[in-house]
């Protein structure tokens, strides 16, 4: 029992750690799709990819299939948010980068939170997985819920069928996602097979068993 204590204390520690924010400057290069830009940070020499924490958009290209015209009006979206050369200031978690090498970051621009933006309006579904900051998941949850009710972006009659980005990879890779699912609002938690028990605008995503347990969750 002292040793399961520690380890959850542990883990707690080091969630904590893992949202500690910094800031990157930099100028947009391109946009590839509504949740992944280039920007060349300032004083640097190459290139760096960008995706956008907590925002996940329909996807353009993945595993050669696209979700289409869907995935062009959020890219498109971001494009008119951002024109090519545009100054930005991007949060970063402490090591903020992805399994891909991918920045992971909020973008600022004129103070504004582009990525809670996005979700505001409707064209990209909130995407956390665990550790994350509890105020930053709060925040878009809620605008994701207000924009599924105003029926806004993906969330419109137009789409409205259409999979979520996380849902269609899976479904191009042929397989259940393996992360297990968590209701931010009640902390219950679910097999991947039940993620439909779970609305989107109130789901977080874990890791592990204990990861989730660590923070409040449960079966």
């Amino acid at each position: 029992m002292i040793k399961t204590s520690i380890n959850l204390f542990l883990i707690a520690l080091l969630s904590l750690a893992q949202v500690e924010a910094s800031s990157l400057f930099g100028k947009v290069l391109s946009i590839h799709d509504g949740d992944t830009l280039t920007f060349l940070p300032n004083g640097g020499s190459k290139p760096a990819k960008l995706r956008l924490l907590g925002v996940d958009t329909p996807e353009i290209d993945f595993n050669g299939n696209s979700q289409g015209e869907i995935a062009l009006h959020a890219r498109d979206f971001l494009r008119l948010l951002l024109p090519l050369g545009t100054s930005i200031e991007i949060e970063l978690p402490q090591n903020g980068k992805d399994s891909n090498n991918r920045y992971l970051g909020v973008i600022k621009f004129n103070g504004e939170d582009l990525n809670a933006k996005i979700i505001s309006s409707g064209w990209g579904a909130v995407y956390f997985i665990y550790p994350y900051e509890k105020s930053l998941v709060k925040k878009y949850l809620t605008l994701s819920e207000e924009a599924h009710k105003q029926s806004l972006g993906i969330f419109s009659d137009n789409y409205r069928e259409e999979p979520l980005p996380y849902m269609f990879r899976q479904q191009s890779k042929g397989v259940v996602g393996s992360n297990i699912v968590g209701n931010f609002l009640t902390k219950k938690l679910y097999v991947p097979e039940k993620i439909e028990e779970v609305p989107h605008f109130h789901r977080v995503f874990f890791s592990s068993d204990q990861m989730a347990k660590s923070v409040g969750f449960s079966w």
